[in-house]
Order: C-alpha cells, then structure tokens, then sequence
C-alpha cells in the first residue's frame, strides 16, 4: 500500500492522507479506547508502524543501497511517512491515556458505590446545575440585547486551565457528554444484573451528595476527559484531526498537538453549528404565534404542580407520581408549554419526516409523546421549586422522580387516547436502555432505566432533548428509506426558483429573477455511456450553464454521521461530473426535454458552473476541485431573496430590516454568484467571531499525557455586534 500511493504521488495525482484514512476505515489500526482492545493489541500494533518507520527511513536513507530491491533514486515521500507517524503516535497516545483513565475511574471513591447511587448522583448534579441556571437566567444573559446567541460566547473559565474559555451552552453541552460516557460506562458494568423494581428504601442517601465530595467532583473530570479522548479519537479516525509536533505546557511538560487536518471542511462544520443554534434560538423567541397558549399553560401549571404537591408524603425522598393523575382538559392547557419547541422543530425539518411512520411508531405521536413528556418535566420542576431546602442538600433529591414505566404508558394512553400498547411503544423510544445501547443517545432518549420496570425522571434531561435529533435518530435507527423526500426536496428547490425574488422583507410580491432561466421539465435519458441519466436542476445564468445535484441528508449530530454524510457529497460530485460529460455529448436530447431555451452549441467547461447541494448547513461553503458545495437556503438566498437582513435597536424592540443588495449590478451574473458561494452571507453573521484555539484536556494527575487539540469557538455574539454596530 506504501509503494501504490507513493505511486499515485509520484503520477501528480492528489493525496489526502489515503493511506491513513484507509488503515483506519479498514479497521487495521483499531480503536485503543474499545473495551476489547488488549495490551498484545498495543504492542502488535506499535511494533508494525514502527518498523515500517524505520523501514521507510532506511529506503530514503542515501547511505544504504537499495538498487537491487527498487529503481535508482526511489524515495518514500514525506506525506507518507507522516501517515505512519500519526498512526504510530495515535496509538501511543490514546493507548496510555485510555489505560490511566481506565484505573483513574476503578480507583474513584464513587465508582465503589452501587450502581443506583452513582447514577442517582450524576442525573441529581446535571438537574441541580440547570436549576441554578435557570435561576441566574438574566445574569448571564446581561441586559444589552437578548439576540438568543450570549449563551453560546466562549467567554467563561474552565476549571482546568487558566487560558481556556468557554461558553454555557458548550459547558452543558459537555457535561451531558460526560454523563453519557459514565452511563455507558456504568450500564456497560451493571446493566446484565438490573433489578426487577427498586424502591427508595433501597437507596443510600447518605452515598448520593455530589455538592461538597472531593471524590465526586474527581468523577467528573475523569468521565470529561473520557468524553474528550472519544471526541479526539473519532477526529482522528475520521480525518478531522492530526498530530502536528510537540509543545510545552507552563510547567514545561510535553504536550502532545492535534491541529484540524483540514480546516475547510471543520470551519464549514463549525460554522454550520452556530447557524442552526442561532435559527433555533431565534425562533423560539420570536414565536407567537402560541402566545395565547403559553399564557394559558403557566398559568396551569403551577395548579398541577400543587396538586402534584399534595399528594406528597413526608417518606417520599424522591417526587413520587403514583397518585398524580391530572384531569385531561387541564393537562392539556398545560401542553401548550411544549408548542414553541414543537414548531421550532416543523419549521427546521422537511414536513416529509412528521408524516413517516417508523417502526410502528409515527413520527407526528412521537411529538405528541415529547409534548406530555415535557409538560410533566414543567410540573415536575415547578413542584420541585418549592420543596427544595437549600440548607439541606438531600431534599435537592425532590427534583427527581422515580417513575414505573407503565405510569408512563398508562397516563399517555389515558390522555391522548392511544392504545395501551402502542403508548408504550412511543414511551419506550425515548427511554435509554441499560443493554444494547450502541445506538441509544442521551440528547434523544432522556428516560434512563434503574431497574427492569423503572426510570429516574429528570426535568432537566427531558428539557434538553433536540427534537429534530429525536427524528433524525428513529430514520437512523431503524434504516427508513427516505429517498422519496429527495423528490420533495427537489420540487419545492425548482417551485422556490420559479416563484421568482423579492426586493425586502416586506415585499410579498414576487418577480421574476432577471438574467436566469431553471428548468422544471423531467430531464431522463439514455446517455453518451448507455446508462439512464437523469438531471436535478439545469438553469441559465447569463451566459454559464449551472448544473446542481440536490442531496437531502439529514443534520450531523457527530462525526461519525458527518462523515456518512459525506458519501452523498461524494456521490454529487461524481454525478455531476457525468452530468458535465453528458453535455458535451448529449446536448441535443437535454435540449429537446428542457422547459427553457437553451443554446444549440453545448456550454463549454469554462462556462459551466457545478453544485452540490445539501439541505444541511455543515459542507458550507467548500468547494472540492471544481464543485461548489452549499445549503439550499444559502443557495436560494443569492437568487429569491438578494438583500442583507440587519437587526435595529430601537428603544423599544429590536426589528429586523433589509439593507444592500446581493445584486452589484442590480442582477445575477456568473462571477458573483461563483465568489458568493465560497463566501455567502448567510455565514456573515458568525465568520468574523470565530476563532481557532488549543484545548488542553483535564489531567487528573502527573501520570496522565498532556494532550491538546485544535477547536473553533464564538468569541463574540455576531447577532448583537451587528446590532450594535447600527447605533
């Protein structure tokens, strides 16, 4: 494999670290962080990469004559022989890490509590710490412009290191991460042996106290750590990271560097995250369309949380929910709490996904089953508020509930009048299993079981759930077929073109785009190869030819999805290639089926503008070789809605309004459309505020490698610079 690819080098054809990535993808190199992989494993593996080193070494090396195995003048190009360091280094370096981190966690005071205990303790501290949150809103938020994006600054200390900043939302964020890599890690050891039922007589209370405990706090920067050597390894393997040398710390301590590999394709990813967050949090606070609702539902929900108060005992260490059965009409009202996060979600995700049906469970009940969900998390916690003693650190206990499964079925049959079985199957969807869980996701499933019949309810886990990741993970899950939303997708792109632009925010009238033409015919045929051909999008723009493959893939939650995602980017980008050919060989018949007029002599390579192009933010922009990769609201923006959107502060609202044109010329052309795609405006509002750092990750003593890789972080809020910037 060394001599093909120093072949392929040497032909002038480009390499991106295939050898690499192919002994990774292959599994040859396997992951030292598995629970299966032994120290032999290690040793095996280190002994092949470092002989090849010195192997290659010894090729290049003048001194040694090596003319009778290869040809005069043979050398290993560097590029190479950097794939087999990393390899080696990757190895070395997370093999040893996994190892200290492994015995940090069995040493751990609270890795010697039972299981119940200890998973008791984590959900207790994730809850309390949203509470506290919640309680402290404003604080963080300040009292300048509240644009939904002041959470998401990196402005804020981490604990490990003094250089390092960070934002709430990303400490959340890992903290939830951790949380799941103990509950792995603890299912993993416990889950064959769960009990039928547990009550709360059960539990030492005395063990569950993760405020003021040494022991529980090392815990945590041991499961952190874990979360972050997961992240690294899966950036590695997946060619998002590579080691780039050595440095030193302040105590002059080898620091092992991770720098992005290709920073194109991770700053796209970064900058795709933040847009989404921002589309997310502007929605939800510009929603009212529910505003009649939401009143209504706080006004609810505090009269359920008194009755769920009621029917308390002074026994009841945790809220019980046994005797809590809400009158219908009442917890209906209450529902109204869930309308904004459900309509964020229709307005984000193809109406294709809400009328699927996976696995005998439709996508529109498991909403229905999210809303009922987290409307009880609402009274739940509104409950809890009042039955806190903040001298008294085990009542902080009464913001969880230890609920049977079946209460859950039962009062979502009851309410919403589904059959028994199938409301236990909704219910089931969102709970995370103690065995075979490879698939499971805490941000999706945050019912975590504790005996056989039993979860721990915690309104803070039911809050944080990502609905659009609920969704996406059933299609994933379950492999459903979504091919048929690609034909939507494809409909709705070529309608939105045709319906022609608008010259503001309030201008509903559309007009036609001037200096362009798309075509809404089918375009099939047997092409110049003897294979069927079929084309997405052919349109015209003054004088080029744009040819664009529409890919409808869902949103990437890690990079292990990313890069599945990434076949259909490579899929595009072959077939536009073949489209390209086709019309140097197939004009005529592309001509004959085309809606638009189309020139008689073929549009020739220099005049023909390619796009791949996603229903997704996180491959925006790129451009591989000769093929612009983009979003479709990005896309779309260029041509139906040319003109920059501005917030004003007022001094009483904040109001978006429309400024300059996209159109210098006061129309589409070529050029700019091609310099817009590699620099769009829809990733404006972030570009200037993001920054590249080295995070450190936690060593929880001298016998753990320091390790640092590279990150993009939001250093200021884009939303309210921009507003500012207009006073």
């Amino acid at each position: 494999m060394i001599l093909h690819y120093n072949g392929v080098i040497k032909s002038g054809e480009f390499y991106d670290h295939n050898l690499k990535h192919i002994l990774f993808n292959s599994y040859f190199i396997r992951n030292p962080l598995g629970v299966k992989y032994t120290e032999d494993d290690y040793i095996n593996t280190r002994r092949v990469l470092l002989e090849l080193l010195d192997l290659c070494k010894g090729i290049n090396n003048r001194k040694i004559n090596t003319e009778d195995v290869f040809q005069e003048g043979f050398y290993v190009d560097d590029r190479i022989i950097n794939d087999i360091l990393d390899l080696a280094i990757y190895t070395e370096c997370l093999y040893k890490m996994n190892a200290s981190n492994t015995l940090h966690m069995e040493s751990n005071e609270m890795n010697q509590n039972p299981f119940i205990e200890q998973l008791i303790s984590i959900i207790l501290f994730y809850q309390d710490q949203i509470r506290l949150v919640k309680q402290n809103y404003m604080k963080y938020l300040g009292n300048d412009v509240v644009t939904g994006m002041e959470l998401s600054v990196a402005d804020k200390q981490v604990e490990h290191c003094d250089d390092i900043r960070v934002s709430i939302s990303d400490n959340f964020e890992s903290m939830l991460e951790s949380f799941d890599e103990i509950l792995r890690y603890l299912y993993y050891k416990f889950g064959k042996n769960f009990r039928d039922t547990l009550t709360v007589s059960d539990m030492n209370i005395e063990l569950i106290h993760p405020y003021e405990n040494a022991a529980f706090e090392i815990y945590f920067h041991i499961a952190a750590q874990r979360y972050l050597l997961c992240r690294l390894e899966e950036g590695i393997r997946k060619g998002y990271y590579s080691f780039s040398g050595f440095s030193k710390d302040a105590n002059d301590f080898n620091v092992y560097v991770f720098s992005l590999e290709n920073d194109e394709k991770y700053r796209a990813r970064s900058l795709g995250i933040f847009r989404r967050e921002y589309q997310v949090r502007r929605y939800s606070i510009s929603d009212f369309r529910n505003k009649e609702c939401l009143d209504s539902a706080h006004k609810t929900i505090p009269l359920l949380a008194d009755k769920l108060i009621n029917n308390q005992t002074k026994e009841n260490l945790l809220l019980s929910l046994v005797d809590f059965h809400p009158e219908i009409d009442e917890f209906i009202v209450a529902e109204g709490v869930s309308k904004v996060k459900e309509h964020v979600c229709e307005l984000l995700t193809k109406e294709y996904y809400f009328e699927q049906e996976v696995r005998g469970a439709k996508i529109r009940d498991l909403i229905i089953t999210y809303n009922y969900l987290n409307t009880l998390a609402e009274i739940v916690f509104c409950a809890s508020s009042q039955m806190i003693n903040k001298t008294e650190q085990v009542s902080l206990m009464k913001q969880l509930c230890l609920v049977d499964i079946s209460y859950l079925a039962e009062e979502l049959s009851r309410i919403h009048q589904f059959d028994i079985g199938y409301s236990t199957k909704l219910i089931q969807r969102f709970i995370f299993q103690e065995k075979n869980n490879k698939d499971d996701d805490v941000f999706a499933q945050p019912l975590l079981k504790i005996s056989k019949t039993q979860i721990i309810f915690s309104p803070a886990l039911i809050d944080q759930v990502n609905l659009d990741r609920v969704i996406e993970r059933q299609f994933l899950r379950y492999n459903k077929d979504v091919s048929e939303v690609g034909h939507a997708f494809e409909h709705d792109f070529i309608q939105t073109l045709k319906k022609g632009y608008s010259t503001g925010l309030l201008d509903f009238k559309r007009k036609a785009i001037p200096n362009f033409a798309v075509n809404d015919n089918k375009i099939e045929f047997t092409a110049f190869d003897g294979k069927n051909i079929e084309f997405d999008v052919i349109a015209v723009l003054g004088e080029y030819l744009i040819l664009t493959e529409l890919k409808a893939v869902m949103t990437s939650y890690d990079l292990c999805d990313l890069e599945k995602r990434k076949k259909n980017i490579k899929e595009a980008i072959e077939q536009l290639h073949r489209r390209a050919d086709s019309v140097k060989y197939d004009w005529e018949k592309i001509r004959e089926q085309s809606s638009i007029e189309l020139p008689e002599v073929p549009f020739n390579q220099e005049h023909t503008i390619l796009i791949a192009c996603t229903d997704t933010y996180d491959f925006t922009p790129i451009k591989s070789e000769d093929v612009y990769i983009t979003d479709d609201s990005t896309y779309l923006k260029y041509f139906t809605n040319p003109y920059v959107e501005i917030m004003e502060l007022s001094e009483k609202s904040l109001t978006l309004k429309s400024t300059k044109q996209l159109w210098s010329k006061g129309q589409p052309c070529p050029e700019e459309f091609k310099e817009y795609l590699l620099d769009p405006v829809t990733i404006h509002p972030f570009v200037d505020f993001i920054d590249k750092t080295f995070i450190p990750l936690p060593r929880i003593d001298e016998n753990d490698l320091a390790i640092a890789c590279e990150e993009y972080r939001l250093t200021q809020d884009p939303v309210k610079a921009a507003v500012l910037g207009t006073l």
